[in-house]
């Protein structure tokens, strides 16, 4: 976090995870939102140096890993960058509309799950946590670029059964410049960062690579409010006076938030 995050405008917000109660964002009632310029929504952000959209998500070298040939693991990892694309970066989804472009790239069995259960009054288990979604009618994203940084790696790993599966490790981080809906300002850099792993395998030898979007470490949104009623993100405009205590939210060595937890953030 920089020192002008902190001193200069004392911006602070909340960190939460997102998978069942949302995120908090908590801000000096001082600090004006509106100073962040719609033409530039970036300016002055650390954000400013990361790629736009897809082209944020890094694809690394493939090699054989255990007894997953290079081709094997170059798919996986292909299909684990449009599963985050198709999860973060979709205008549909992101706009809370259905996530069309994520439903149709899951597995067939996993599918049935997440559609069973998305927009679920029971958000233990309502998967529209799943994908980064503002709540419908809320927002307007500014432009059109989303500003992203993410990385993956692939590793041998196990099913339940013993039975060897290639993992794809990620971490993702986006941010989203949004204003309300139908109302040119004020402008706010939402964050959303997710760390987990999808898990390949085959079920005979010569059959289709399959997947399963794994579990998360990590996963939370920055500058929204706390305890989503529904699983969609809500930016906070409003704040809470006279908070100075700030973490960052770009830093990568950060212990991963425990569920329901929120916690001030500087300025994204």
């Amino acid at each position: 976090m920089s020192e002008r995050g902190v001193v200069r405008t004392l911006l602070a917000a909340c960190l939460a995870v997102t998978a069942l109660s949302g995120c908090a964002a908590m801000r000096d009632a001082l600090a004006d939102p509106s100073v962040i310029d719609p033409s530039r929504p970036f300016r002055g952000s650390p954000s400013e140096s990361y790629a736009d959209g897809a082209d944020g998500i890094v694809i690394p070298a493939a090699a054989q890993v255990g007894k997953y040939p290079a081709a094997d693991v170059e798919a996986a990892y292909q299909a684990t960058k449009r599963m985050l694309v198709a999860a973060h970066l979709d205008r549909q989804t992101l706009l809370g509309g259905a996530p069309e472009a994520f439903t149709t790239l899951l597995d067939r069995e996993q599918r049935k799950h997440f559609l069973k259960y998305l927009d679920s009054k029971d958000q233990d288990n309502n998967t529209r946590s799943w994908v980064t979604s503002f709540a419908p009618g809320s927002v307007d994203l500014v432009g059109d670029v989303i500003k992203v940084k993410a990385a993956m790696s692939a590793e041998a790993g196990q099913d339940d059964q013993g039975k060897p599966e290639l993992w794809v490790s990620y971490t993702f981080r986006a941010v989203y410049p949004v204003h309300p809906k139908g109302v040119p300002g004020p402008v706010l850099r939402v964050m959303a960062f997710v760390k987990a792993r999808h898990e390949y395998w085959r079920d005979k030898p010569d059959g289709p690579l399959r997947h399963w979007a794994g579990p998360s470490v990590d996963m939370w949104s920055a500058w929204t409010e706390c305890d989503s009623p529904d699983g969609f993100l809500r930016p906070d405009y409003e704040g809470m006076p006279n908070v100075v205590a700030t973490s960052d939210a770009y830093d990568d060595n950060a212990p991963a938030m425990k569920k329901g937890e929120c916690e001030a953030v500087g300025e994204i």
